[in-house]
Formats: structure tokens, sequence, C-alpha cells
């Protein structure tokens, strides 16, 4: 009898559902199970109804907060929980825990190696949380 690995839980988080959905087509590819949400309350019930997940990819800023204040949130059921923040074109940012707009397919993937740990990104550019 063989023993599989758990498969990672995913959630992206984006207002931008064509995004959220490239982003989960990707991973689902390379065999992660992803959940999608718009915004940060709808990841948070997803959270609670499906169990905790092991990475959050969401927008540095969205309409209902921002990417880091979502990722605390989760880390009440899941301390243990990674997460990738997406930011705008022209972000400049100094951590590896950012993805800044547009991006492959493959520097997607390679961000989930590094899987950072971060809860603030550290950014050059204030205009990234508005």
């Amino acid at each position: 009898m063989t023993m599989s690995l758990p498969v990672p839980k995913v959630a992206v988080v984006s207002e931008d559902s064509e995004l959220a959905e490239v982003c989960a087509r990707v991973l689902r590819q390379e065999g992660y199970a992803v959940r999608t949400a718009q915004h940060s309350g709808h990841a948070v019930l997803a959270c609670l109804e499906g169990g905790p997940v092991d990475l959050l990819i969401a927008e540095l800023s969205m309409d209902d907060g921002s990417g880091p204040s979502l990722a605390r949130r989760m880390r009440r059921y899941n301390p243990n929980l990674k997460a990738i923040y997406i930011a705008k074109e022209g972000t400049l940012c100094t951590t590896e825990s950012v993805l800044v707009r547009p991006f492959t397919r493959d520097d997607l993937l390679k961000r989930l190696e590094v899987q950072p740990d971060v809860d603030e990104p550290a950014t050059a550019d204030p205009s990234a949380y508005f």
C-alpha cells in the first residue's frame, strides 16, 4: 500500500476574476487543490467551510482590505499559512513574497518554490496599497 502526500490547498483571492481563474488553472495543472474568491470575506468563508489552506495568493491591495491583513486573519485557522501577494504593475518590491503584474506562469511557479512567509511585504511604492 502506498501513501500519497496530501495535496496542498491554495486560495487565490483577486477582484480580477480572470486573473484568479488563470492562476487557479495553472496551479491545478501542477496538482494543487485551488479555491478562488473575489474578496477577503469570501476567502475566509471558504476557509471555514472547506478547511484551512496552506497557501494564500492575494492582491496586495483590495477594496475590502489588503492581502497581508487577509493572511493574518486566515492564520487564525492555519498558523503555518504561506502567502504570496500580487501587486499592480510598476510596484517596486524588495521581497520574494510579491509578484508584480504582469507575470508569467513560470514566475508564479517559481514563487511557489520559495513560498515566502511574510506578513507585510516591503514595497518602495506606497501607492501599491491604494
